[in-house]
């Protein structure tokens, strides 16, 4: 890959980058494809659209592939407040989102953080969404909360590569205390929590890693993060 972190169709052609104002925010997406089958591509921590450049290219002669960045990541809005990082608002982000850009049927697929809100863009629009598929991710109320508890059991786990345990949930969803710590030290800490998480850390190539580090140094951006987990507990 080049320095740059670009994203390509299948036929090596840049995608599209866009901005529309949805449910009270402007929120960045790229696309791709001119297929009648639409896919939506929800991203999760710490990236943004920008997370999806190695299977957009496989994507694009199948489907039109749109991918946004969520609320509070990449270069969508993030809003200075602590409501609105729940999942139902940001399912109503994606749902507005794909509605003004002329599609009414879809199918979408999540990851990580992700996951959670196209769980919930499925469970609110089940007349729109076609199919949902998800990776990396327990849903909230669906193991995710037990396996973030501080145990012996799920400490030894994730030590002998047996099993999760997120010990980042319980940290996230402090106030004040991650953003003192991480700030400052966005590179140390985003590139240990990402390749110690990944299956296969040579899997984050530089450029990929550089680029999402960059951004969550934007004003507001490491906030609007921790604020969707902050939020779990509304998701109800």
């Amino acid at each position: 890959m080049s320095g740059k972190a670009e994203v390509f169709d299948h036929r090596k052609q840049p995608v599209k980058h866009g901005r529309i104002r949805v449910n009270g925010i402007r929120m960045h997406y790229i696309t791709a494809g001119s297929a009648k089958d639409v896919l939506l591509l929800v991203h999760g921590t710490p990236k943004d659209s920008y997370y999806w450049y190695k299977v957009f290219p496989l994507l694009t002669e199948h489907f039109t592939v749109v991918a946004p960045d969520v609320r509070g990541f990449g270069h969508s809005d993030k809003p200075p407040i602590t409501d609105g990082y729940d999942c139902k608002t940001c399912a109503q982000d994606l749902a507005e989102l794909i509605e003004q850009l002329g599609h009414s049927k879809y199918h979408v697929h999540g990851e990580d953080r992700g996951a959670e809100y196209a769980y919930a863009l499925t469970a609110l629009y089940r007349d729109r969404v076609l199919s949902l598929s998800f990776c990396e991710m327990l849903i909230s109320g669906l193991g995710l909360e037990e396996s973030s508890f501080w145990t012996k059991d799920n400490v030894t786990a994730q030590f002998r590569q047996e099993g999760v345990w997120c010990w980042h949930l319980p940290f996230f969803w402090l106030p004040h205390v991650p953003d003192m710590l991480i700030t400052g030290h966005e590179k140390e800490f985003w590139e240990h929590f990402m390749r110690q998480e990944c299956f296969n850390p040579t899997a984050i190539e530089p450029v990929a890693l550089d680029h999402w580090i960059e951004c969550v140094k934007q004003p507001g951006c490491l906030r609007g993060i921790l604020e969707t987990y902050r939020a779990s507990f509304k998701n109800g």
